[in-house]
């Protein structure tokens, strides 16, 4: 049972990209995900009859959205008002709030919140007043939220960045609904943070701090973290969930208890912060030793890592990279690359989409193996030989490590292709 669900940044319009070669139902499945978390988190809020749903990130971008996306949003949004949940979209301004609501055809249930304007909301008896901390208007919400409310009052508020993870690395690619505010604010959890811990609000026990982002984030006590509701790369902090809370104490037993039924305001409410897992596609890594041997070989140890079971039940397809470990072979590594394509395709043959839920969607020799054991070579090589090139080239990524221009993994990688491309020449 719950009060009001919270759901971060189902960018209806940005559909995962479909694998590669992959067989029509892996592809439907993919590419349906974002909208399938969306509808489940909506699920969940008509099983818990939550009096609202509340949305922050990106939802639908008026400038991107096919007419198809719309309907899909609009009809999660009625079928919520059918069962008397209101959708409560936080958006960054009122020009935004106009133009998505347009695109939907106005529906009934649909209430917006902006930094400039909350939103209250009465939630069985208490007034729920919902916050907005995000962008360049909400840069001070956090720290001016008033405290100690009223002891039927309560306030959430609701602060997130923009990152997605892009190319190999974290990146906040547009806004929220195609408006870019002027100037341009990256948001932070530990600005964010730090106006929470700061505000008057912060030791009252009637207001509630969110921060949502799709990057693992290090909050202080007290800061709830928000997944995103579907991953889009394995890197995210996790792979999909939207979150409940729950303000009045009910009767489980109770399908529909009426109000006067309820318990007092639940004391103890901030602690009622739940995860529940809406993902339909997940990402992992499959790490082989590098065989001696071909494709098949390499197929053959490929395959028995994914035939062992999952520990995420809950997606309908997994994306496997595979990752091969090369030791210090640059020709080892030139050869997995070289090999690939045709390893991959014989692990697909061995695909049985009624049985099976995992697709391999790409192969590469291990690219954060330390270059380390190369520089110890520097003693045994001649000068201008490729080894004496490895060794210093090694030398160099354990310099910038160390030095922290680069993170580790994204030296070590510019350092394995610089060798692979001496090696194929």
């Amino acid at each position: 049972m719950a009060d009001i669900v919270f759901a971060f940044d189902p960018a209806i319009h940005r559909p995962i990209a479909a694998p590669e070669a992959a067989p029509a139902d892996v592809v439907a499945r993919v590419t349906q995900a974002a909208a399938t978390a969306l509808a489940d988190a909506a699920a969940v809020a008509i099983r818990s009859q939550a009096a609202a749903v509340v949305v922050c990130g990106r939802l639908l971008d008026p400038d991107r959205a096919s007419p198809a996306q719309a309907a899909a949003v609009r009809q999660v949004i009625t079928d919520l008002a059918s069962h008397g949940c209101r959708t409560v979209v936080v958006a960054d301004e009122a020009t935004a709030c106009h133009d998505l609501s347009r695109m939907l055809g106005e529906p009934r249930g649909l209430v917006f919140v902006t930094p400039l304007a909350p939103v209250e909301l009465e939630v069985r008896g208490l007034v729920v007043e919902i916050v907005s901390a995000h962008g360049p208007a909400g840069s001070g919400s956090a720290a001016s939220v008033s405290g100690d409310p009223s002891p039927l009052h309560r306030r959430v508020v609701i602060g997130w960045d923009n990152a997605l993870w892009n190319r190999q690395r974290w990146t906040a690619d547009e806004p929220q609904f195609g408006v870019v505010p002027a100037p341009r604010i990256t948001p932070s959890a530990s600005a964010f943070a730090t106006a929470a811990t700061a505000s008057a609000a912060w030791s009252q026990p009637g207001t509630f701090w969110i921060w949502a982002s799709r990057q693992s984030q290090s909050l202080p006590p007290g800061v709830h973290f928000l997944p995103a509701l579907q991953a889009r790369a394995a890197d995210e902090a996790s792979p999909g969930a939207c979150c409940t809370l729950t303000l009045l104490a009910r009767d489980a037993d109770d399908d529909r208890p009426p109000a006067a039924d309820f318990a007092a305001p639940r004391g103890d409410w901030r602690g009622t912060w739940h995860e529940v897992p809406t993902h339909r596609v997940s990402w992992r890594t499959v790490s082989v030793e590098s065989p001696s041997g071909g494709d098949e070989e390499l197929a053959t140890a490929i395959w028995s890592h994914l035939e062992q079971p999952s520990a995420d039940r809950g997606a309908v397809v997994a994306l496997v990279r595979c990752s091969v470990a090369c030791g210090t072979s640059v020709a080892r590594r030139v050869r997995v690359g070289e090999i690939a394509a045709e390893t991959l395709a014989k692990v697909r043959e061995l695909y049985d989409p009624a049985s099976f839920r995992t697709w391999c969607q790409d192969l590469v020799a291990e690219p954060s193996e330390s270059l380390a054991p190369l520089g110890h070579t520097r003693s045994g090589s001649r000068p201008g030989s490729t080894t004496s090139f490895s060794s210093a080239l090694a030398d160099i990524v354990t310099m910038v490590e160390q030095s922290q221009t680069l993170t580790a993994a994204d030296a070590r990688e510019a350092g394995w292709l610089a060798l692979e491309l001496i090696e194929s020449v």
